[in-house]
């Protein structure tokens, strides 16, 4: 047998060899996509939350397997948030509903009544006597006086259900230096009437100093208009109000004074606080969630007040709590500070 036959004969092996090695490495790659699209199609169609798995160790394969676990994981997420986002505006539009309802139906009822004594008095004897009519009028007064309730109630829940659904409309909220001292002095303004009425005298802490914060003003206002409706409605006889800076912020209720914290430097923070009847119960875990309202209390009320500062603040990048501690109830609210 000669060189080339020889040499021909290898050729022939390395060839023989080289497809056989393309065979199997194909039949593996075929093998492993088919276990591909069987585990993607098992996660599509099922409630399957193993990740996709490879039956080699090939870095192309791995590679390929890592990605594709990433974007479902990815898309996941992205599907339990919608979800979770249908759930709460379903729940905002079953309250809201419910909420609009009431006041409606009540309306209505009191303006039939007044269209009755209305039409009663024009058909009567023109002669009657007039402390009568005098009374009538008094009744049709009363009953307008709640049709007006009814309605103001309404349009705080419109105002504030308009604001949710307009910040669940915007990514973002264009932000700028605000002065802090100058919108609470404002708002507090406007606080007056009730706490006089009240007979509480606040307790108020604020530097006389010009105190700014990265905000908008609007939202701003709205917040702090939404903690001091809830102040009104649970305050017994004690109300405090102190603004900090980042390096005299207090850590607890307790008046206890922490050292600066580095991190939190560059920060104002809102602490308002007031007592409550002791037969009142505030779970601080939900009193965000729309529509929570404190057990044993009474009155008017939408639900949404606290929710709508929660979602204002996370909005404007603040950080919100709220605490308890006897009778006393604490909402803190901690806003990045802004160039003078």
């Amino acid at each position: 047998m000669d060189g080339l036959t020889i040499a021909l004969m290898v050729s022939v092996c390395i060839c023989g060899l080289l497809a056989l090695v393309f065979a199997v490495r194909y039949l593996k790659t075929k093998s492993e996509l088919k276990s591909f699209r069987e585990q993607i199609n098992e996660i599509r169609t099922t409630d399957r939350e193993q990740p996709i798995k490879v039956a080699s160790f090939g870095a192309p394969t791995v590679e390929l397997a890592k990605e594709i676990n990433l974007l479902v994981e990815e898309l996941r997420t992205a599907a339990n948030r919608s979800a979770e986002e249908e759930r709460r505006v379903r729940t905002i539009m079953a309250g809201v509903s419910h909420d609009f309802r009431t006041p409606l139906t009540a309306a209505d009822g009191y303006l039939q009544m007044v269209k009755e004594a209305v039409d009663g008095m024009l058909t009567e004897d023109p002669c009657r006597d007039v402390s009568m009519r005098r009374q009538e009028l008094t009744e049709i007064r009363d009953y307008l006086c709640i049709v007006s309730e009814r309605m103001r109630y309404l349009k705080t829940l419109s105002d504030e259900f308009f604001e949710v659904t307009y910040l669940d409309a915007k990514k973002s909220l264009p932000l700028e230096t605000v002065r802090f001292d100058i919108v609470l002095s404002e708002v507090m303004m406007g606080q007056y009437a009730w706490i006089e009425a009240s007979g509480i005298e606040p307790k108020l802490s604020v530097p006389e100093e010009q105190l700014t914060v990265r905000a908008d003003r609007h939202y701003l206002e709205r917040i702090l208009e939404n903690l001091f409706s809830n102040v009104r409605k649970y305050a017994k006889s004690r109300i405090e109000l102190s603004v900090e800076r980042s390096d005299r912020v207090r850590t607890g209720t307790d008046g206890t004074d922490a050292a600066a914290d580095p991190a939190g430097e560059g920060q104002i923070c809102f602490i308002l606080r007031n007592d409550m009847d002791e037969s009142i119960t505030i779970d601080v875990d939900h009193i965000f969630e729309p529509f929570y309202r404190a057990k044993a209390r009474s009155g008017p009320g939408t639900g949404l007040g606290l929710y709508v500062v929660k979602e204002l603040a996370d909005a404007m990048a603040f950080q919100i709590e709220g605490r308890a501690e006897g009778e006393m109830f604490e909402i803190r609210l901690t806003m990045p500070r802004g160039d003078l």
